[in-house]
């Protein structure tokens, strides 16, 4: 990984300025990095969550606007992990400026299927462009320690019609209104896209799954710990 060292305010502008940025990043110094999405938006979901002494993951982390956040707001440990080894490079730039202590990794979720649990997962805009999406929330599963924040794009579905006869007896008994996926296309392919009640049912038994609305892309929600 290349080594640069910022020494005063106009390097780190001018280093700002040559990047292309996804996440818009205030500093402590006043510097703001342009990015295409204000990442504070979502800070409204977490803004009751107590982080002193706990440990963060964040999964896709890119120029690592989540990580500083958690960190600054009294995370014991922070990582952030991402496949994009030039927004790990400004992750790591920008937490030097801030002078803070968190790590990151150039890794996919399914590289930290063995990792240890964290407290607070953090999982913005991933899970919509990828394929094996059930393998991929039982990963997901294995690092939450206490609870998730995740922003994916859910199925909507209002009611599906099929020629199945046991198909239509379920339906009288209003067991599979909303249980039904969608497929979306992506610039990773075809997808699948999970129905609120299909996660309900992926997660139940040893979490809660809870909807709170339109997030900055997609569909946020919670996935705790009973």
């Amino acid at each position: 990984m290349l080594h640069i060292e910022l020494k005063n305010q106009d390097e780190m502008k001018n280093w700002i300025d040559s990047q292309q940025w996804y996440q818009t990043i205030r500093l402590s110094n006043g510097l703001v990095t342009p990015g295409k999405f204000d990442s504070r938006k979502r800070l409204k979901f977490l803004s009751d969550e107590d982080l002193s002494s706990k440990s963060v993951l964040d999964i896709g982390c890119n120029s690592g606007f989540y990580c500083l956040w958690a960190k600054k707001k009294g995370a014991s440990r922070v990582v952030g992990i991402d496949i994009d080894k030039n927004r790990l490079q400004q992750a790591r730039i920008l937490t030097g400026i801030e002078q803070l202590d968190i790590e990151y990794y150039e890794k996919s979720i399914h590289d930290i299927a063995n990792w240890k649990r964290f407290d607070i997962v953090l999982c913005f805009a991933v899970l919509t462009e990828i394929k094996d999406i059930l393998g991929t929330l039982e990963i997901l599963k294995n690092v939450i320690g206490q609870k998730a924040y995740v922003e994916i794009a859910l199925a909507k579905p209002l009611l599906y019609l099929s020629l199945s006869r046991h198909w239509l007896k379920e339906i009288i008994k209003k067991r599979h209104v909303n249980d039904v996926c969608e497929i979306r296309h992506t610039k990773a392919g075809p997808v699948i896209s999970p129905s609120l009640r299909m996660l309900k049912s992926i997660f139940a038994g040893e979490f809660s799954v809870v909807y709170h609305g339109k997030g900055l892309r997609y569909d946020v929600i919670t996935i705790e710990r009973l």
